[in-house]
């Protein structure tokens, strides 16, 4: 992490609101690894409480934004790409929100593994922002870059292995569609973590 330095607080705000994501990735592992069905709402309530402690944080750097006569990128570069990562954080409070209002009794199949390669993309997501600082030095960040594309593609290869299986294998409609839904929502966050990376990149090549 950066030293406390005036012109790096926004560049240190973007690891920071990403910590969120991962804690909240974090717990939504630990419980579908340990899946109880009568946890549901105890769960969503506990992740919901990590989220809008990111959305509190996230409004004290946006508040400090408008105060901050010199940015040391673009202020509306630093909006936007707080608004990925916030994005991340809420697509990933999204898993515990729909599997507490659609009632699962159990899981789909594959569903643990995919969200373990999801949390490596959140968790890779987190590093690049760690090492934003180093985007003019060439060819520093790219590779923190390409490592989430890589893994974002990876996800959507899972995906479409397991909405295949799902409807090959599932004739039982409800079934089919808290499978199909919970598969979009793990794909989603590795979706986000992908835009959000792609954005850095457009910083990257702006101020280059």
């Amino acid at each position: 992490m950066l030293g406390k330095h005036k012109t790096n607080y926004f560049y240190e705000s973007f690891p920071m609101l990403a910590e969120y994501a991962q804690h909240c990735m974090n717990e939504v592992l630990s419980f579908m690894e340990n899946f109880d069905h009568e946890k549901l709402e105890e769960h969503k309530i506990k992740v919901h409480a990590i989220e809008h402690e990111a959305d509190i944080r996230k409004r004290e750097v946006m508040n400090k934004l408008t105060r901050e006569f010199l940015t040391p990128i673009d202020r509306e570069d630093i909006l936007q790409l707080l608004r990925y990562i916030d994005d991340v954080t809420d697509a990933v409070e999204e898993i515990p929100m729909k599997l507490y209002i659609y009632d699962y009794k159990e899981l789909p199949p594959d569903s643990v593994a995919f969200a373990k390669e999801v949390k490596e993309c959140v968790d890779s997501m987190a590093l690049c922002l760690q090492h934003f600082p180093e985007f003019p030095v060439p060819g520093k960040l790219q590779p923190y870059i390409d490592k989430v594309i890589e893994l974002e593609e990876k996800t959507d290869e899972i995906f479409e292995h397991d909405m295949h299986e799902l409807y090959v294998n599932t004739t039982d409609g409800f079934v089919r569609h808290r499978g199909e839904a919970l598969y979009t929502m793990l794909e989603g966050c590795a979706d986000m973590c992908r835009e959000t990376c792609k954005f850095v990149q457009t910083i990257m090549y702006k101020n280059l």
